[in-house]
């Protein structure tokens, strides 16, 4: 009995020691990346190493740069109550739980900005719980140690927005070579609509994708 209690003593204490690590590991990020750009992320290095991506040309832009209608667009598209929340919504949370689990397996999420970005800098957007569990710890980190601003420059600068395209900068060089200062409308629109798989459908091609079209459609609509 006292190996037992022992045994699991040990397990318990390095499993809080890990957290500690992890833990400080994303706050030290958190707080450089107030003042420096990350250089590269997992996500990258996953595309390019396991999937093979190319890594195109990168380009940062500055929030400040971002029109403003593109990043409203965005918010209300992605996370309409960014600015508002700490880092999750748990409605949406609690209901996408209870479909996974009908579903048998990750199918529906609910993720905010936050979230997304936790998983852009920090992780990958490989689904499972393991996963899910290290952005949600990584989240509150985040939101502790950088303003909602950073958050969102950060967002706009480093999401996957193609095959080894990184950020709206990039993919608006990329697709219609250009700055995304200078995109239209009917172009930022097809930027933002193709967020939910970018990998399989680009802004020139979002009409081929259901969703794609119902979010350009929404944006048509309201902006």
């Amino acid at each position: 009995m006292k190996k037992k209690r022992s045994f699991w003593k040990r397990v318990l204490h390095t499993i809080f020691v890990v957290h500690l690590w992890y833990w400080g590991i994303i706050a030290g990020l958190s707080l450089l990346y107030n003042v420096v750009n990350p250089p590269v992320t997992p996500l990258m290095l996953q595309r390019y190493l396991i999937r093979g991506y190319p890594l195109k040309k990168r380009y940062y832009c500055k929030l400040e740069n971002i029109p403003q209608r593109t990043q409203r667009m965005l918010i209300a598209l992605e996370d309409g109550n960014f600015y508002k929340h700490f880092g999750f919504e748990w409605n949406m949370v609690k209901e996408a739980y209870q479909r996974n689990q009908k579903a048998g397996k990750i199918r529906f999420g609910a993720s905010t900005i936050s979230n997304q970005l936790a998983r852009s800098i920090f992780l990958t957007t490989d689904r499972n719980y393991l996963r899910k569990y290290m952005e949600i710890q990584a989240t509150l980190i985040m939101e502790i140690c950088l303003p909602k601003k950073r958050m969102l420059e950060l967002y706009f600068n480093y999401v996957e927005w193609g095959k080894g395209i990184y950020g709206i900068e990039s993919a608006a060089q990329y697709y219609y070579g250009k700055s995304c200062r200078r995109l239209t409308r009917s172009q930022a629109m097809s930027v933002i609509s193709v967020l939910t798989n970018p990998v399989k459908y680009s802004p020139q091609n979002y009409y081929n994708s259901a969703s794609a079209r119902q979010r350009y459609n929404l944006l048509q609509k309201y902006f």
